[in-house]
């Protein structure tokens, strides 16, 4: 079978969704010799192609298209390279599916989470709109959904009305290293200025997660304690709300605060070794990738009460109220001064992990198409 992968997204570049991408591209091409696939990228991922490349598929054929995501291109040009390859199915991995493309298709929808908070920005409300029409038309005309939680399932199926039986949920893995040498981690630790123990937080700086409560938590949790710890912040500021950054600085004890920026696998890595517990003060979130990568690392959690966190963390976190800077302080706090505690979450979390595994994405997700495929030639639709 001829199966098409939009790949336009590859790389940390673009998050926790480029790092999906690349994961499930990767595993995909080293499991499954069979079927034919066709891999469509952007020029500004060419390191990450050239590692999908060495893995040398004997039927792989990687199809440059610099055509940027939520774009005009995007529904034009794009679709008309789609067609020209004759594809039995497409996957793309986000919901950016074009409105023009007819032939079947797979979509991966990681949460409905726009459609909860909206746009806060006037200026925003026409992006907003396109946003809403792309993902309902993604949703309804796909052959099959993946997503990435039971919580993000439930979700989906009330905002686009679609069955529960079409949205499978497949679990991501985990894909950074679990252990650098001591002095490789303490030089990262240095080039960011670190030198206490440390609270740490991964995500963007966006709205939903809540870094400015996070942060006023923090600063409770210094006062009422008086700990010689520091609160890192890895992730980039978003374009859209530079102010967020500015919000979480204006507290007594910024001067505990770490901002990283954007940060590439191997720092990252070091900055889970080196801490000393996980924090997230989410509102929103479809999976929760970075707490999971911190339970690979033998990092308890203290996280926000979310019902998507409770699924996917379990017993390896402390749940607080992320709009209480009082609770986030006790949570904190528990996790610094209570040893027991501390260690029975990080074996909790220890256990937990097993069940996320990219090689096990990539199968599950290899079945969903066979299943989209079945279905085509039971209907004739493959060619449409």
């Amino acid at each position: 079978m001829n199966i098409g992968i939009d790949i336009r997204m590859l790389g940390f570049r673009h998050g926790g969704i480029g790092r999906y991408v690349l994961e499930l591209a990767k595993n995909i091409l080293e499991i499954d010799k069979q079927n034919k696939y066709f891999l469509f990228y952007n020029n500004d991922a060419e390191e990450d192609v050239l590692l999908l490349k060495k893995i040398n598929h004997a039927k792989a054929e990687f199809i440059p298209v610099n055509i940027s995501h939520y774009s005009i291109g995007e529904q034009t040009s794009f679709v008309r390279i789609l067609n020209k390859y004759k594809l039995d199915l497409a996957h793309f991995p986000n919901f950016n599916v074009p409105l023009l493309y007819r032939k079947p298709y797979v979509v991966t929808i990681h949460d409905a989470i726009h459609h909860k908070i909206g746009s806060s920005k006037k200026s925003h409300f026409f992006h907003f709109q396109a946003y809403k029409k792309i993902i309902a038309n993604a949703a309804k005309k796909s052959r099959a959904i993946i997503t990435v939680s039971e919580y993000s399932r439930q979700d989906i199926a009330k905002y686009f009305r679609v069955p529960l039986n079409k949205i499978t949920v497949i679990y991501e893995g985990i894909s950074l290293g679990t252990e650098m040498p001591a002095d490789q981690m303490e030089s990262v630790k240095r080039k960011y200025l670190i030198s206490r123990p440390y609270f740490l937080f991964v995500g963007v700086l966006e709205r939903k997660k809540n870094v400015v409560n996070l942060t006023r938590g923090f600063d409770v949790f210094i006062k009422k304690y008086g700990l010689d710890m520091d609160l890192v912040i890895a992730g980039k500021v978003d374009k859209h709300h530079p102010e967020i950054k500015h919000k979480a600085l204006d507290i007594k004890f910024s001067d505990r605060l770490v901002f990283t920026g954007c940060t590439e696998d191997g720092d990252l890595t070091a900055l889970y070794q080196g801490a000393f517990a996980f924090v997230s003060a989410s509102l929103h979130e479809g999976f929760g990738l970075p707490g999971v990568e911190a339970m690979k690392h033998n990092l308890p959690l203290a996280v926000s009460s979310l019902e998507v966190f409770k699924e996917i963390y379990k017993g390896a976190a402390l749940y607080f109220d992320p709009l209480d800077t009082e609770d986030i302080a006790a949570k904190m706090g528990q996790l610094a001064r209570d040893k027991a505690l501390y260690a029975k979450l990080q074996e909790n979390g220890f256990n937990r992990v097993q069940d996320f595994d990219w090689k096990k994405t990539a199968w599950q997700t290899i079945k969903v198409y066979e299943q989209a495929i079945a279905l085509c030639a039971n209907e004739n639709c493959s060619n449409r």
